[in-house]
């Protein structure tokens, strides 16, 4: 059976974040790779699958601030989230220091999570394992004793690993993660 992407901004049966034509415009900027290539000829229905699981991937992040309805079938839009570029770090006027407190706004998908979906949703459609790794396959061997643990490579692999680009548009919008920190008390 076909998916039908549904993009709704906070609709209560949306399950993508964007057209598969808006992802195809974003798609069409991007540097011709092999993940580019095995999706330029892929079929509707088989990008439409990559968008949708990229989505479901994205949604199981933990992002800052609350759902904007009780209804809304995706994690964003989302209320009371700044956009992490309206702030400029700076030691001469304080730390930091605010351009503005601009927010995104209880309807607005923000074009970070939009590219987001699109790099992985590309990611996944060229390598469709890449959502059911288990963890061990960032090693070439792991010991107990002794504590041996050899990385068989570096990259976005192992139990729930996105793309590296991925982890850099979701800076500034999720809880924890690589440039997100979540310190707790002890």
């Amino acid at each position: 059976m076909a998916i039908t992407i549904v993009a709704t901004a906070g609709g209560a049966s949306s399950n993508s974040y964007l057209t598969l034509a808006d992802a195809q415009l974003i798609v069409d900027g991007f540097v011709q790779d092999a993940d580019i290539t095995a999706w330029a000829t892929a079929t509707t229905d088989q990008k439409n699958r990559a968008l949708f699981t990229a989505a479901q991937r994205l949604d199981r992040e933990r992002f800052i601030g609350a759902r904007s309805t009780d209804t809304q079938a995706l994690q964003w839009p989302r209320t009371g989230v700044r956009k992490p570029d309206t702030y400029i770090n700076t030691y001469a006027t304080g730390f930091p220091f605010r351009i503005s407190t601009d927010y995104f706004t209880d309807v607005e998908i923000p074009q970070q999570i939009q590219y987001a979906q699109v790099v992985l949703a590309v990611y996944l459609h060229n390598n469709p394992d890449g959502i059911g790794l288990s963890g061990l396959e960032d090693f070439k061997n792991v010991q107990i004793g002794s504590l041996d643990v050899t990385p068989n490579f570096s990259g976005a692999v192992g139990a729930d690993k996105i793309p590296p680009m991925v982890e850099r548009y979701l800076t500034g919008i999720r809880i924890s993660g690589p440039g997100n920190f979540s310190i707790k008390r002890s």
